[in-house]
């Protein structure tokens, strides 16, 4: 058996609330997001709960007004466990039972008190507690960026606080609401500033933190000035060294000698901590001297693969690398010829060409047609909607164009997330074909003149599609059935305009063996021939209209669908139950958000519907008001999670009464 002082230390992490947490002013509180309850570590033994409770109660955060009469109710029946209560946060007015809860808790030393409080709220027994309370430091929060709220429950509690100020002879530190451009929210704010400093000047503060940024003295502040306690006020945002507000600091006497700030230099760059290697005792020494030339050459690969970060540029994502933290890779192959030889496949392996660059490498390539044979991975960056006569266009055309005739273990072709794709010509698709058709694996890419199966019949590795282009028109004749055999990934897409029926007619009579996810987020009633072609291979499928076609009953092994345009539970359900659906994502809520519209029969295994543009409330109210959580509550009696954008899942809140029973 472990002593209860080796246990709580082993508690402790999980059970505490991180103090920049507790006292975070924003707007959205970082309590809003749900996770699990650490009281189920009570539950593990005796010994856990008699060490656990303390630390459980020690900090105490109330969002709703259930939470308030639970908590009520526990010190009601185990008075004792208010004593544990050291940090109180309240983000509303709860009612009655916050009454209860101060009366309980006599040991508060750090309090945090919104005053956004709504004229549904009840503030009573706020007012009627805090002046049973001493705490030493006080954290308020008005909304101040926002309509003051003006209400007979907001004004009790605001002038409950002002009153209880001068009476908490333990208040040492408290932390001021409101910024410096206050005045600009009008004057209600103005004034309730300057009745909270006017207050201020009665107690017994020594250290006023303000969390905003400030660029001026407002005039809350030098009536501060004659509180005789008052030690230091602090402004916790770091201050820039051409910062003007420094100035004005230094420019007031007063304030100079209470301000208490960080300086921070808004142009230092990150210091890289570099070790310092003492010269070699032996200048004539060459590493892994003795070791195959082989082994040699597999080491060093090695190491310069890391040194000139292949896998940082090997992402479309990747942005413009910090020069502080990633130096420049030239050097690397001004070694010697040796570093020179392994590192210059690694500078090439990963290009990404935009309107800047596209001469030069164009240029580069034409001097030196080896280089292409480094390229693995090809990125375009253009603007989308950009005219395609344009120069810049033309120029990554051109680029792109070089790269084909010598990349011959080209892997990946496609444009930066957020750019445009790049339109070619046959001839062009046929040069990339002929020169890289072995290796590449994925591609994105638009098509200017008319298709044909047997263009693809040269790609034997390609794994990932994405098609489309331009007024396309196709060629059915003598299709390849062998063609695109690793095809896993195909998306097509028409850009601004062309027939649907023309490049997805391209598709259907291959056999395309490998093909598991499908997608074509226009035109889903002209995709139903190519559908039913491979509806039994799918099992992910991204369409725009649930009404077009059934595309459950043609897909009965899919696993998740997403839809990209309106959609509705009575559209979607197939004639029989389907017994592989697990998931649906869509961009919107179906238009028949209602209980009796879903039946889960049709689908027995669907545990997720996500919604792109969904976000959960955050507050009591707003989950009052939400459409979207009796719904996510219903669902989540049928076994089914509705998530938002981020996977996010909604979990029932504590609530003072049941709802209503469903069958």
């Amino acid at each position: 058996m472990l002593p209860d002082e080796i246990v709580s230390e082993i508690l402790s992490p999980a059970l505490k609330v991180p103090d920049d947490l507790f006292s975070d002013t924003s707007e959205t509180s970082p309590f809003a997001n749900f996770t699990p309850s650490t009281s189920a570590y009570l539950l593990v033994c005796k010994d856990w709960l008699r060490v656990a409770t303390p630390l459980l109660y020690s900090v105490v955060v109330l969002r709703s007004k259930a939470q308030a009469t639970a908590l009520a109710a526990v010190l009601k029946d185990n008075p004792e466990f208010g004593r544990f209560i050291k940090k109180l946060r309240v983000e509303g007015g709860y009612g009655p039972s916050m009454h209860a809860i101060l009366k309980s808790a006599p040991n508060i030393t750090d309090l945090f008190l919104s005053l956004t409080i709504w004229s549904s709220d009840n503030t009573s027994g706020l007012c009627k507690g805090l002046p049973l309370i001493n705490p030493h430091r006080f954290i308020t929060v008005d909304p101040w960026n926002s309509h003051p709220m003006k209400n007979k429950q907001a004004d009790a509690l605001r002038k409950s606080v002002l009153e209880c100020i001068p009476l908490w002879n333990n208040l040492r530190i408290f932390c001021y609401p409101y910024p410096s451009h206050i005045i600009f929210g009008g004057p209600i704010w103005v004034q309730r500033a300057m009745e909270l400093s006017q207050t201020l000047v009665g107690s017994h503060v020594q250290t006023i933190i303000f969390s905003s940024t400030f660029s001026s003295i407002p005039r809350f502040i030098p009536p501060l000035y004659g509180i005789p306690s008052l030690e230091v006020l602090q402004f916790q945002p770091s201050l820039g060294v051409d910062s003007r507000f420094v100035s004005v600091i230094n420019g007031d006497p007063r304030l100079k000698r209470l301000a208490k700030y960080e300086m921070k230099d808004s142009h230092q760059e990150p210091v890289l901590n570099e070790p310092i290697i003492a010269p070699s005792l032996n200048p004539h020494f060459r590493p892994m001297d003795s070791a195959s030339e082989q082994t040699r050459e597999t080491v060093w690969k090695r190491v310069l693969f890391f040194a000139m970060y292949v896998e940082l540029f090997g992402s479309p994502l990747r942005r413009r690398p910090n020069a502080s933290l990633y130096p420049s890779r030239l050097p690397i192959l001004c070694v010697s010829k040796y570093f020179h030889r392994l590192a210059l496949p690694y500078l090439h392996e990963s290009v990404k060409i935009t309107p800047r660059n596209a001469v030069k490498f164009r240029e580069a390539l034409d001097n030196q047609p080896l280089l292409g044979s480094f390229i693995r991975r090809l990125f375009t960056a253009s603007e989308p909607f950009v005219p395609k006569s344009s120069s810049g266009k033309q120029d990554i055309q051109d680029a792109v164009l070089g790269a084909f005739q010598c990349a011959h273990h080209l892997e990946v072709f496609v444009p930066v997330p957020g750019c445009a794709r790049q339109h070619f010509s046959t001839e062009a698709f046929e040069l990339l074909a002929k020169t890289a058709g072995r290796s590449l694996q994925e591609l994105t890419i638009s098509l200017d003149t008319s298709i044909s199966a047997s263009m693809f019949e040269a790609f034997s590795a390609l794994r990932t599609l994405d098609i489309g282009g331009w007024n396309l028109t196709a060629e059915r004749l003598d299709s390849p059935s062998h063609a695109l055999k690793s095809l896993h990934t195909l998306k097509i897409g028409l850009d601004f305009s062309g027939s649907p029926g023309a490049i997805l007619a391209v598709f259907e009579d291959m056999g395309l063996e490998s093909l598991h996810s499908l997608g074509f987020p226009e035109h889903s009633k002209a995709a139903s021939p190519l559908v039913k072609a491979h509806g039994a291979k799918l099992l992910h499928l991204t369409m725009e209209y649930a009404s077009d076609f059934p595309a459950l009953r043609l897909c009965p092994n899919l696993v998740d669908l997403e839809l990209t345009g309106p959609w509705n539970f009575t559209d979607l359900a197939p004639s029989n139950p389907h017994n592989s659906l697990t998931k649906i994502v869509a961009s919107n809520m179906p238009t028949d958000m209602d209980e009796d519209k879903f039946n889960q029969e049709m689908f027995p295994a669907l545990r997720e519907i996500q919604i792109r543009s969904l976000h959960w409330p955050t507050t009591e109210r707003d989950i009052v008001k939400s459409k979207f959580v009796p719904f996510a509550e219903y669902l989540l009696e049928k076994n089914v999670k509705l998530t938002s954008r981020d996977g996010k899942a909604w979990v029932p809140r504590l609530k003072l009464k049941t709802g209503r029973g469903r069958k």
